[in-house]
């Protein structure tokens, strides 16, 4: 799916309001997260009905400042502290609807943030960890139903 270029600078202010450049933890490195990418490839490979929707999130949070809070300006005109916390008050939205295409958009920032390698590395979470170990006593053996079984005990 391909956004227009305003759908495109809004998706990445929105994206980037939830993991602010240089803050604490994992927060992406400046350039290091391809935000409009990650979202490509999730609507690439989504139904249509699913691109509507994650069309919808870009234009809500993109017109947010507008409708939520009557400032004449889009979300790429706020300050990035201010986009996070104007993300965070759609989270707690009264509306149904915005909140969970908000919470769309946090996935995505989510998938994005952990699908770039050098954010992943730092994250942790590929480290080696031991295989669960499981007893004998736990397994147990699964006899196989063959289909013409089956057919034999149907009426």
């Amino acid at each position: 799916m391909r956004l227009l270029k305003m759908e495109q600078r809004w998706l990445e202010a929105a994206l980037a309001g939830f993991a602010p450049e240089d803050g604490p933890g994992l927060a992406p490195r400046p350039g290091e997260v391809d935000w409009r990418a990650s979202f490509e490839r999730m609507a690439d490979s989504s139904n249509g009905q699913a691109k509507v929707g994650m069309r919808a999130a870009v234009w809500l949070a993109g017109l947010a400042p507008m409708w939520l809070e009557g400032k004449p300006h889009t979300l790429i005109g706020l300050a990035p502290e201010e986009r996070a916390s104007l993300l965070e008050r759609l989270l707690a939205h009264r509306s149904f609807a915005v909140r969970e295409l908000v919470l769309l958009l946090k996935l995505q920032a989510a998938f994005a943030l952990l699908g770039t390698a050098t954010a992943r590395a730092r994250s942790g979470y590929d480290r080696d960890r031991p295989a669960p170990q499981e007893s004998a006593a736990s397994l147990r053996q699964l006899h196989v139903v063959s289909e013409s079984s089956l057919e034999g005990g149907r009426s």
